[in-house]
């Protein structure tokens, strides 16, 4: 896990990677199919320990599930992350960034949207290539987690 991310409040993307077909629950949200290929997640850390706090819990397997992408998590691998260390709430705009790029398309409807009005933060994502992506983010800060 890096051990220098921000305690500051920020959006971050978790980016996820299934080698193989995956059957999760996801709480009341439902059962559901998810095909191999990289998968964006979409998340904000404003309470207490910021991102540090909030990304340091989605990396742990072995939690509790509270959010949806709890139940994600503790099965397919974080590859990447993508954030921004400010107060500017940006959850909801990167979201719809990502969902109007090409080749995106979203898995689950509401899935990490539950308290807004988004179709969803959680995207497939085109394999390969992930400039337009960040492009269309403003060019977040990257970190690798692959060794």
């Amino acid at each position: 896990m890096p051990s220098d991310l921000p305690h500051t409040p920020g959006t971050y993307i978790l980016l996820l990677r299934l080698d193989q077909p995956l059957t999760v629950q996801v709480g009341r949200l439902g059962r559901f199919e998810l095909a191999p290929g990289s998968y964006a997640y979409v998340g904000s850390a404003h309470g207490p320990g910021g991102l540090a706090a909030r990304v340091t819990r989605h990396l742990r397997t072995a939690k509790r599930p509270h959010w949806h992408i709890d139940y994600l998590t503790a099965r397919a691998p974080v590859i990447a992350l993508w954030l921004d260390a400010s107060p500017a709430r940006l959850e909801c705009v990167w979201a719809g960034a990502l969902r109007q790029a090409p080749g995106v398309t979203v898995p689950i409807a509401r899935f990490g949207a539950s308290d807004c009005a988004c179709p969803a933060h959680l995207f497939r994502v085109p394999d390969g290539d992930l400039t337009p992506l960040w492009d269309a983010l403003s060019r977040p800060v990257w970190i690798s987690l692959r060794r």
